[in-house]
């Protein structure tokens, strides 16, 4: 098995004749934790993305364990939990039926007390019964966080997560970090994209894609 859980080689992504991402290198080892910063625009979510396997390169490899994440996708994103700024909550459920719905898609067992758990953990247990069509999208997004929690006690320990904390209030804030202090005291492995670099710890590594682009331009 490789000492790698992500290895990038020469990445090089294009929408139309704008390349957002030119050149990316990047290793991730295990129990490794990455924050990507940079300003909109930079590439932050489509590095992302890309990693899942969910946005395709014109250039470049992108390997878990020396398989190709795009020809090996359904299995290495199960491995995984990916948050991104689309919540995937269907309106028709409620908060709770969407928790379950999503678990039940992931594997894991349905325990009520496990789920009411979860919602707990971001604060929104006492929303359960509220319908996503009913939901702001401050509670929408800290519907979606719950399932960290879950992923959590099934030891899930790669975390793939984007702009985490927008639409976050201060509460919901200080819960979602609670949650980040467990899984690296779990020595989890998380890859984070944010603007918001006050929920980064000291053992995070930080990749600017602004200083990457600006060392390749020049």
């Amino acid at each position: 098995m490789s000492d790698n859980i992500i290895q990038i080689n020469n990445m090089n992504k294009w929408f139309g004749d704008f390349q957002v991402l030119k050149g990316i290198n990047l290793e991730v080892k295990p129990k490794q934790k990455i924050v990507v910063c940079g300003p909109s625009g930079s590439g932050k979510s489509t590095l992302l993305r890309a990693i899942v396997g969910f946005t395709p390169l014109e250039k470049g490899t992108i390997k878990n364990d020396k398989k190709n994440v795009f020809n090996n996708n359904e299995e290495w994103v199960n491995n995984l939990i990916f948050l991104d700024t689309k919540t995937g909550l269907s309106k028709d459920l409620t908060v709770f039926e969407n928790l379950n719905a999503w678990s039940t898609m992931k594997g894991w067992s349905s325990n009520k007390e496990n789920l009411t758990m979860a919602l707990k953990s971001v604060g929104m247990d006492k929303y359960a019964d509220l319908y996503i069509s009913q939901s702001s999208e401050g509670l929408k997004k800290r519907a979606a966080l719950a399932r960290l929690y879950l992923s959590f006690i099934n030891k899930v320990d790669f975390w793939i997560l984007d702009e985490p904390t927008n639409e976050l209030d201060k509460t919901s804030l200080v819960l979602f970090k609670q949650l980040i202090s467990k899984f690296l005291k779990q020595n989890g492995t998380i890859i984070i994209a944010t603007h918001d670099l006050t929920i980064v710890e000291d053992q995070f590594n930080i990749l600017d894609l602004d200083d990457f682009k600006k060392q390749r331009d020049s």
